[in-house]
C-alpha cells in the first residue's frame, strides 16, 4: 500500500525537530530531505555528517522514514566537467542513504538549451549510468518530470537507454499535465513502468497558461485518476506532496497545508486512517 510523504520545501522555517513533530501530528509516514533551514544540501549539515546517528535515531523515534533524499543534481549538463560535479552530488547522497536507510535520490533532466534532443539524451543516457554506478544498486535514482523534461515521451526514451534497474522516473503528477498538456493516461503509458517515486500538488488556472497552486480540491488537477493508474499497476512507493514554500512564499503556511494534504493523500492511498 502506498504510504505519504513532503519534501521539506514545504517548511524553510522549522528546525528539524519541528518537521518530524509535525510530520508525524499530520499522518505523515516520510520526509522527504529537499534542504533544511538555509542549506540545500543536506549532506552539507552537522545533523547529517558527524552527527547522522544521532539523527537517524531521532526520525526513527519519531515513527517517520526518510522517504528520499532530493538533490539538484542534473542528468543533462553539456559541460563534461560540470558533469563530472553532478555525480558526485549523488554519491554524497548515496551515502546518507545509506545511514538513513532510504532508497531513493531525485535528480533532475535538467535544461536543453540549444542541445538537439537526440544529441541530449545520449549525453544524458552516459551520465545517469555513471550515477547509479556511483549510487550503487541499493539506491535507485529517480529522474523528475521537470523543466525540459516535463514531457514524458522523451524521459521514457532516456530510461529506455538506460536499462538499470537502479534508474527510474520521479512522476511529477502535476507537470505533464498542466505545463505538458498531456492526460493522465498519455503520461502514464510512457513513464508508468518506469515511476519509481511521485510528487503530487494540485492548482488552478488564473488565465492563459498562467496557473496557481492551490490546496487539494480547490483546483482541477486530475490526481486522483493518476493515482488510480498508478495503484492499477501496482505501483507501491510514496505519494509526497511537494509544496514549494520555499520559492512561493505566497502558498498558504504549513499549517494549513500541510494536514489538508495529508487528509487529501490518504483518502488516495486508500488507507483506512483517511
Amino acid at each position: 500500500m502506498m504510504k505519504i510523504a513532503c519534501t521539506t520545501l514545504a517548511c524553510p522555517d522549522w528546525s528539524l525537530d519541528t518537521i518530524l513533530e509535525r510530520f508525524a501530528a499530520y499522518g505523515y509516514d516520510g520526509v522527504d530531505f529537499r534542504g533544511l533551514g538555509d542549506e540545500m544540501n543536506v549532506w552539507r549539515l552537522e545533523a547529517f555528517s558527524s552527527g547522522a546517528k544521532a539523527t537517524a535515531k531521532k526520525i526513527a523515534r519519531s515513527g517517520l522514514e526518510v522517504s528520499a533524499f532530493s538533490s539538484s543534481a542534473r542528468v543533462f549538463i553539456p559541460d563534461p566537467a560540470e558533469r563530472d560535479k553532478q555525480v558526485a552530488e549523488v554519491a554524497e547522497y548515496a551515502r546518507l542513504c545509506r545511514r538513513f536507510e532510504a532508497r531513493l535520490i531525485r535528480v533532475f533532466g535538467g535544461p536543453l538549451g540549444q542541445t538537439p534532443l537526440e544529441q541530449a539524451l545520449e549525453v544524458a543516457a552516459a551520465t545517469l549510468r555513471r550515477m547509479a554506478e556511483a549510487a550503487g544498486e541499493d539506491v535507485t535514482l529517480a529522474v523528475e518530470t521537470h523543466d525540459d523534461w516535463t514531457r514524458t515521451r522523451p524521459l521514457a526514451e532516456l530510461l529506455e537507454r538506460v536499462s538499470l534497474p537502479n534508474a527510474g522516473v520521479l512522476w511529477d503528477l502535476h507537470h505533464p499535465y498542466r505545463e505538458g498538456g498531456e492526460s493522465p493516461r498519455q503520461s502514464y503509458d510512457n513513464i508508468g513502468r518506469y515511476t519509481v517515486a511521485t510528487h503530487l500538488k494540485d492548482s488552478r488556472l488564473t488565465g492563459g497558461e498562467k496557473y496557481e497552486y492551490c490546496l487539494p480540491g480547490e483546483g482541477d488537477v486530475p490526481l486522483a485518476e493518476m493515482v488510480a493508474l498508478l495503484a492499477a499497476g501496482g505501483y507501491d512507493g510514496y505519494l509526497t506532496l511537494e509544496w514549494e514554500k520555499k520559492w512561493h512564499p505566497e502558498l498558504a503556511d504549513p499549517e494549513v497545508a500541510l494536514p489538508a494534504y495529508a487528509e487529501y493523500m490518504r483518502g488516495l492511498a486508500g488507507r483506512g486512517d483517511a
